[in-house]
């Protein structure tokens, strides 16, 4: 599997979002023309004349961001192509990305989902604690309690 993004979508990434950009200005001016016209009646005309540039800088934006997406994702890892094989192929260093930063925040957070607490996958012996909830107030007690620790309730 493809470990790096290759060059070629770097370019078209950063083409898109250049384009994006450049279409998210021109849409932009055609408003700050528009209202810096307003009190003037043949302002107001040419101000209405700008709305083209707000036309273009939609299209800019749109086939920025699809320029975009395959330059991230590749053309398969897009939609652009339907091949699933050569989708995962081309999305396996996002995929990879978030693998590791979802580990690193259940590392940080102390959780392990393969049921082993932090000092059993250190060498310790130290036992998963299994919780009880009180019917009444709700709050959390240990396995072996017999009583609530919050209202005192049976549980």
């Amino acid at each position: 599997m493809a470990r790096q993004i290759s060059g070629g979508r770097k370019f078209l990434y950063y083409l898109g979002s250049l384009m994006m950009f450049i279409g998210l200005l021109s849409f932009l001016y055609t408003f700050v023309g528009f209202f810096m016209a307003f009190g003037d009646s043949n302002g107001v005309e040419a101000g209405f004349g700008a709305f083209k540039y707000a036309v273009f800088g939609m299209v800019l934006l749109v086939l920025g961001g699809i320029i975009r997406g395959v330059g991230a994702m590749g053309l398969a890892g897009s939609g652009v192509v339907l091949d699933p094989e050569r989708a995962r192929e081309e999305i396996e260093p996002f995929s990879r990305m978030a693998g590791g930063v979802v580990k690193d925040v259940l590392d940080e957070a102390d959780i392990n989902l393969s049921g082993r607490s932090g000092a059993e996958r250190s060498g310790g012996s130290d036992e998963p604690v299994v919780m009880v909830r009180c019917q009444s107030c709700r709050k959390l007690n240990e396995e072996d309690s017999k009583f609530c620790q919050e209202c005192g309730d049976q549980i």
